[in-house]
């Protein structure tokens, strides 16, 4: 209720009571950003080597070396497109692989992380999703490594990703190597993101990879 004040102004009721913070709309909370995932215990951090290029936008590829192990023999794993897991820290799919990789197969001092495509993009939502130095990179490093794990899953397309025509296009650089996927008894590489592994389970087989027929 106003009243009449000392010179005829309206002074505030005695019972009535004025909160500033009302006045102004509250913003809404942006969720956290979830923590980055480390890289596995047994990775020698000192070494794990990232190339980027274009400003981080493409990972050409990704070294992770083992520190209990000899450096020798290396393991290419091949996915569909890389997250921006780096030097600093891994993702999901990397932690596993490394988890992986160190329990099942001793005979591996390092990975090597490459992918159909070289886009870091974790939606598909991206149309530059090639890069012609990045590409160089990609197909220098196939025609090194001789050891493969193809893990990219059923290959279909998805945006501007043309994930079965990629892969028809890189098929001549795995003529002789020896290739693996994960064995769920299925005729596609399972990606460890699979229901049936779930970025847990470890005691997944392998079996080799055969490219179908033309």
């Amino acid at each position: 209720m106003w009243s009449a004040g000392a010179r005829g102004h309206p002074a505030m009721s005695s019972h009535v009571r004025y909160d500033e913070h009302d006045a102004i709309a509250t913003k809404p909370q942006e969720p956290p950003l979830p923590a980055p995932v480390p890289h596995f215990d047994a990775v020698d951090l000192a070494r794990v080597r990232a190339v980027f290029v274009r400003g981080r936008t493409h990972r050409a590829l990704l070294k992770i070396p083992f520190a209990d192990r000899p450096s020798g023999r290396t393991l290419c794993v091949v996915g569909q497109n890389p997250s921006d897991a780096g030097e600093e820290h891994a993702d999901k799919t990397v932690n596993y692989l490394e988890r992986y990789v160190h329990r099942n197969l001793p005979q591996f001092g390092a990975l090597l992380l490459l992918n159909l495509y070289t886009r870091v993009d974790k939606r598909k939502a991206f149309r530059d999703v090639e890069h012609g130095q990045a590409d160089r990179i990609l197909r220098c490093a196939i025609r090194k490594q001789r050891d493969f794990l193809f893990v990219f899953g059923q290959v279909k397309n998805e945006g501007a990703y043309r994930f079965p025509e990629r892969l028809a296009q890189l098929r001549p650089l795995f003529a002789g190597k020896k290739i693996l996927q994960l064995d769920l008894q299925t005729n596609f590489p399972p990606h460890p993101g699979n229901a049936r592994i779930m970025y847990s389970r470890l005691d997944v087989g392998l079996k080799p990879f055969v490219f179908p027929e033309r």
